[in-house]
């Protein structure tokens, strides 16, 4: 299974050591990065603090689009947390926290 992780150079040290295909990005060009990662892997990664810098539209899209799975992760660092998709499943089911 071919894994890109798009990220920050400490948090893709660990990933390229898992075996990931490492794009590292910067908030200037992560929206490139992050179109040759879905067109040639299979699972993309992309950390929270980069992800913020994707237009609403596009990083939406990519998250819903199948394949490739698509996911917010946090850093190394922990510097920004991605969405709790829990939380935001039961909001929507009406299910209490």
């Amino acid at each position: 299974m071919k894994v890109a992780v798009l990220a920050d150079e400490l948090t893709a040290v660990g990933w390229r050591l898992a075996g990931a295909q490492v794009v590292l990005a910067t908030a200037e060009n992560i929206e490139g990065g992050l179109e040759e990662a879905l067109r040639g892997a299979e699972v993309v990664l992309v950390t929270a603090s980069l992800a913020s810098h994707v237009p609403d539209a596009r990083l939406d899209a990519a998250l819903h689009a199948f394949p490739p799975l698509t996911l917010v992760i946090a850093d190394v660092r922990q510097m920004q947390e991605p969405p709790d998709l829990q939380a935001q499943a039961r909001s929507a089911l009406g299910l209490p926290p």
